[in-house]
């Protein structure tokens, strides 16, 4: 069957108008689990192209870009390099968690130059977990990665917080739930009052 064209308009520009709209206002959100299927990709280029088109603004006045974050989790990988995009942002970063910001969430939340967590949010910090195939020096090589990628990961979150090594090592081979109270308690964000 022949496909109107004016279908696919009706399809696509919603969504369209939905993402220019929310860009317009500067906010994103992360509302999925982050996977290795470069989800954070795109959001990544338009952060990289918000800075660079802003290089000319005085740092003074930048308009943050806002991200709300209500993830499960995902990749620590894509979490990492997105938290350093953060980071290393010149324009401000705000991240919003809102419902649930673990694991992955979690480390893209400390990403943020400024952060903030409504009253019933969940984060979750946790050493993740992993799986291993192939040839016993490959599973040696993976291994060996995987363990440095937990170390850069608790080097991350003790820098972007008041967590200290003791307190981590307590907790890291746990699903570590912070509380709301917690949240200011170790600098991880700020509490969003009603």
């Amino acid at each position: 069957p022949v496909v109107d064209e004016s279908d696919i308009n009706v399809a696509i520009l919603p969504r369209e108008y939905d993402y220019w709209k929310m860009r317009e206002r500067r906010t994103f959100f992360i509302d999925y689990e982050i996977e290795d299927d470069y989800s954070l990709i795109d959001l990544s280029k338009t952060i990289i192209q918000m800075n660079t088109e802003e290089l000319g603004v005085p740092e003074k006045d930048l308009k943050p870009i806002f991200i709300y974050i209500h993830s499960y989790g995902g990749d620590t990988y894509q979490a990492m390099y997105f938290a350093d995009l953060l980071v290393a942002s010149r324009i401000p970063i705000v991240t919003i968690a809102t419902g649930v910001c673990m694991s992955a969430g979690c480390l893209i939340l400390l990403g943020g130059h400024r952060r903030y967590a409504f009253k019933h949010s969940q984060i979750l910090i946790h050493s993740g977990s992993a799986g291993f195939s192939g040839t016993s020096q490959q599973i040696d090589e993976a291994a060996k990665n995987y363990k440095d990628c937990v170390n850069s990961m608790k080097n991350y979150i003790l820098e972007r917080s008041s967590i200290d090594e003791k307190l981590f090592a307590k907790n890291k081979n746990k699903d570590w739930y912070i509380t709301n109270d917690d949240f200011e308690k170790y600098n991880i964000c700020k509490v969003i009052k009603s």
